[in-house]
């Protein structure tokens, strides 16, 4: 997911390239190849995070403080962005992580092999390698980040928000018919969310079809005459940017599609669409919103209150 989430800053074209790239950061499991050494309260911790979602998720359980360094894309919360950067999660920077003398590095799992994070292990760094690329891996990540860095009710806390969240979604949609639904992040080429992601996970519990998931790849390459034939009833457009509302001229040529014809076709924030993490359910509710915006009483660009009380940024700053 560390390619989407790097991304998401850099427009559409970067979009593009990071999903055709993307298949290198699906984790195989979650594990660590050496585990960090469980938190000492009488030694101050020190954490460096190697990807956006281990850095939102240290955040959001009030680990802030002690992150001393970050990845290279790395942008939230805000205070994140003024840390020291080490590099990307593929190509972590040794020295600039040793220069700041970390209790625990934490990454992806998809990294855990590659030569840099051997290194650090062998130099007799604790390292935590998680998963970020479903649901499920996004909660066992939020627990065994909170075991390491000894914030596990905080850790707790955050997983029953989400529960709730998600919970209440569920209701909100109980009764919302399955709707065809395409949803790309480009258009040169047309790049889509396909099965095995996280995102196409998101569509389905927001009473989607998928209508990419036939394919076997996780961001295949979709013909306009395929997704003619499959006659998406939403789109949900990267290229369109955050307006749910803005105009599709690019669509407006092929008015056979049923979202065409019907006016389902919107936009969607890259953030924090794009970004695994904690914040995973207000995804989940703007996903929800475009698809069926009549199970939702408030403007479909308004997230929900429930979402706003539960940002992580919110422990940090106390806004």
């Amino acid at each position: 997911m560390a390619s989407r989430i790097e991304a998401a800053r850099g427009g559409p074209r970067r979009i593009i390239l990071a999903a055709l790239g993307a298949a290198i950061c699906v984790a195989a499991g979650a594990g660590a190849a050496r585990a960090a050494d469980p938190p000492d309260p009488a030694r101050p911790t020190r954490i460096v995070a190697l990807a956006p979602s281990v850095t939102e998720t240290l955040f959001a359980i009030g680990a802030g403080p002690d992150v001393v360094g970050v990845s290279q894309y790395c942008d939230y919360p805000p205070q994140a962005a003024r840390l020291p950067r080490v590099g990307t999660f593929l190509t972590p920077n040794l020295e600039a992580i040793a220069a700041l003398r970390p209790t625990i590095v934490i990454g992806l799992s998809s990294s855990s092999d590659i030569r840099e994070v051997r290194a650090l292990q062998a130099m007799g760094y604790g390292t935590l390698m998680v998963n970020d690329d479903s649901i499920a891996g996004i909660r066992a990540s939020i627990a065994r980040m909170g075991a390491a860095v000894g914030r596990d009710a905080a850790a707790r806390a955050l997983l029953g928000q989400m529960h709730n969240q998600f919970a209440a979604l569920e209701d909100s949609l109980s009764a919302a018919p399955r709707r065809r639904v395409l949803m790309v992040v480009g258009h040169q080429p047309m790049v889509a969310v396909g099965r095995g992601t996280y995102l196409d996970e998101l569509i389905t519990l927001a009473h989607g079809a998928n209508i990419a998931a036939a394919d076997p790849q996780s961001w295949p390459r979709l013909s306009l005459e395929y997704i003619i034939a499959a006659r998406p009833q939403v789109i949900l457009d990267g290229q369109m940017g955050a307006d749910a509302r803005a105009k599709a001229g690019f669509w407006g040529r092929y008015p056979d599609i049923p979202a065409v014809r019907e006016g389902r076709i919107y936009g969607y924030p890259q953030d924090p669409t794009l970004h695994p993490g904690p914040r995973v359910a207000e995804t989940l509710e703007i996903i929800a919103r475009r698809i069926h915006p009549e199970a939702f009483p408030a403007d479909p660009d308004h997230a929900s209150a429930t979402a706003a009380a539960n940002d992580p940024n919110r422990a940090e700053t106390g806004r």
